[in-house]
């Protein structure tokens, strides 16, 4: 099915120069000519708008449908319901009328995922931006990835806030990394998601570190929080306990006696943990219910062999991590796998298909920055460093934990190379900090906190 038409392409350049002037308006607001993070913007801008564009056209002619096409099917079929009455589309963007409800039934009865909310809020979307682009692809793709890209910069602007020096690192992590920004930028769920994940790290940030706006900002995370649950929960729950520890840690530095700080810290870390086990608890029996931990082993289990089964039959790009007993104890044996075919597989004879080969190129690019990494330090200095910068932490823990998730419940490399990109810039940002000279930004920071009281108390 052709969705993507002649409209798109003529419409296509209007909206690109819309996007453009009010990109251009939103950088010369919050960073004037002087600043030094005003050359990164519209360089990382024109990736965002370029991967998605690409996204589309690859979906439409090279793979001839995908996921991508099967929402914009459903965004396209919500907005026919325009035609009828303002009211029944409204009933349908807001998946609020039970589907055999007599004025959506015409529409719900084509829409497979009109019950699935994970799917369905990616269709309601691109229907409601739809209404500004006359439901074209295209248009409606670009102001996604555009309105998308602010969460990513909010999180790039964080981490060159902790590390200053490494401003250009920073860029390469969170802006530049091909497979982010290409399969972060489509009318996808990982675009969504990724960049509530900027935003969350935005406002952990202004809550922990700076203490602005502590209320509001809160509830503005939680928000947040919501979107990436309510799209793929799992990441949630590799990002929320990573990223309290990494609050509570920015937050021990408000002690100004030295003496205290890292027994602070640890405190911190541990009640924040017995807090996130007591709460889990009551959401696994209260919420979650069916994702309790020898439920979330099967369905991965389940899921694994579903897109094993599929790529063969597909002669797709798979891999198989051998047999998997679906308990947590069985998981856990083949952790150190999941996490390696994560974060450096395909391997180049593992390539089959020209998208493959690209991965596998930059999987061989992490796995040769990660030894040099470690050897720079040496594995002792390695951990040291770890255990003394909590955003070292932050970041390894929660790429450990998601692609462990992703590489025990995938078996095929293209579906990988989507699903494991929220914790690609975490990771490469961890290896460049690692990478550089130790405690120089910890000290920063810890003068900035000095700083920062002794101008309270002048003010005062």
């Amino acid at each position: 099915m052709q969705y993507i038409t002649i409209n798109d392409y003529l419409l296509l350049p209007i909206f690109l120069f819309i996007v453009y002037i009010l990109a251009a308006y939103y950088r010369n607001k919050y960073y004037p000519i002087k600043h030094p993070l005003r050359k990164y913007f519209f360089p990382a801008f024109t990736v965002k708008i370029v991967g998605a564009i690409f996204i589309g056209i690859i979906y439409q002619y090279y793979y001839k449908g995908g996921d991508t096409l099967n929402y914009w099917d459903h965004t396209v079929t919500i907005n026919s319901s325009l035609h009828d009455s303002f009211n029944t589309w409204f009933k349908l963007i807001t998946a609020s009328a039970d589907p055999y409800d007599t004025d959506v039934f015409p529409y719900t009865a084509k829409m497979y995922w009109y019950t699935s909310p994970p799917e369905y809020i990616i269709a309601s979307i691109g229907a409601f931006i739809g209404l500004f682009t006359l439901t074209t692809y295209l248009p409606t793709s670009i102001i996604y990835a555009a309105i998308s890209f602010i969460g990513i910069w909010k999180m790039f602007v964080v981490f060159t806030k902790l590390y200053p020096r490494l401003e250009k690192q920073m860029a390469i992590s969170f802006l530049f990394i091909p497979s982010v920004f290409f399969w972060g930028s489509g009318f996808l769920k990982d675009t969504l998601t990724l960049s509530c994940i900027g935003w969350l790290v935005h406002y952990f940030y202004l809550i922990f570190y700076e203490n602005k706006k502590i209320v509001s900002n809160t509830f503005k995370a939680f928000f947040f929080l919501y979107i990436v649950f309510i799209v793929k929960s799992y990441i949630v729950m590799a990002f929320l306990p990573a990223a309290l520890l990494w609050g509570m840690g920015l937050l021990s530095y408000k002690i100004k006696d030295t003496k205290w700080i890292i027994v602070s810290r640890y405190m911190l870390y541990g009640i924040s943990l017995v807090g996130l086990l007591v709460v889990g608890g009551r959401m696994q029996t209260q919420v979650f219910g069916e994702y309790n931990v020898e439920s979330l082993a099967y369905k991965s289990t389940v899921t694994r062999d579903y897109l094993l089964r599929v790529s063969q039959e597909q002669d797709g790009s798979s891999y198989s991590l051998g047999d998997i007993d679906p308990t947590l104890a069985g998981m856990i044996q083949k952790a150190p796998a999941a996490i390696n075919v994560t974060l450096f597989r395909p391997y180049f004879w593992e390539s089959r298909k020209p998208i493959v080969l690209i991965s596998a190129v930059e999987s061989l690019a992490f796995l040769l920055f990660t030894i040099a990494a470690i050897l720079k330090n040496n594995p002792l200095r390695v951990v040291l460093r770890i255990l003394g910068d909590e955003t070292l932490q932050f970041c390894l823990i929660f790429t450990l934990v998601f692609a462990f998730a992703v590489g025990i419940s995938t078996n095929n490399f293209g579906s990988l190379s989507r699903y494991k990109i929220p914790c690609m810039p975490f990771y490469l940002a961890f290896l460049f900090i690692l990478f550089n000279p130790p405690k120089v930004e910890l000290i920063s920071r810890k003068q900035f906190q000095k700083k920062k009281g002794s101008t309270a108390q002048t003010v005062g």
